[in-house]
């Protein structure tokens, strides 16, 4: 009860709400550049239906673009909003259990000012990265975007380790650069913001072929 009473909702209709824009500017930019899809007049636009096929990928699809807009709303700007406030209490918890002992590593592990906390709280997020996020992503985007539970999963086992790889080069010195130098009530809008140069980054090699 003591730990619930530690999180705070101050910022959090802010977070969900840049979170979702950013979301939904990313998924606009992905599908208009790296993907080259055409945009056809709004009355003309398909929303793909549960069951139907895949969407056809020369088209602008807007079920994707509403299903990213989401999961961006409500995961990065919701449920982050509250997990990033755990990591400190996590390092220091853990900290404490591994150097019970004092010493100038724990000393600065345990001081939220440090570099070797905000890089304790970067790992922690590589682990969220690796076992909730990659998998809520394949699969809450999937099943918002129509696809079948099986076909999300498949998704997932498919690209789980080299999502992964790519996630960790690039969210784990962010990650820290973000809990060192970001005020606490902004580090997850400056997730979502370096979110939004990331989807397009990843965007464009995953069709850098075409």
């Amino acid at each position: 009860m003591t730990f619930l009473r530690s999180l705070t909702l101050r910022g959090l209709p802010t977070n969900v709400g840049s979170a979702a824009a950013l979301g939904f500017i990313g998924d606009v930019m992905c599908q208009l550049g790296p993907e080259r899809r055409s945009l056809p007049p709004l009355s003309e636009m398909r929303w793909r239906k549960n069951g139907e096929p895949p969407h056809d990928e020369s088209q602008f699809d807007p079920r994707r673009l509403v299903s990213i807009t989401a999961f961006n709303a409500a995961y990065i700007g919701g449920f982050l909003h509250f997990l990033y406030q755990t990591y400190p209490i996590a390092v220091s918890a853990v900290t404490s259990r591994v150097l019970p002992l004092p010493s100038p590593l724990r000393a600065k592990l345990l001081d939220e000012r440090t570099l070797a906390h905000a890089f304790g709280c970067s790992i922690c997020d590589t682990v969220h990265n690796g076992s909730i996020y990659i998998p809520a992503y394949f699969i809450g985007v999937g099943l918002l975007q129509g696809d079948p539970l099986s076909e999300a999963l498949a998704a997932l086992k498919r690209e789980w380790t080299e999502t992964f790889v790519y996630c960790t080069g690039f969210w784990l010195p962010f990650m820290w650069a973000n809990f060192s130098l970001v005020p606490p009530a902004g580090r997850v809008r400056a997730m979502a913001t370096a979110n939004l140069g990331w989807c397009v980054v990843i965007d464009y090699l995953a069709h850098r072929g075409e």
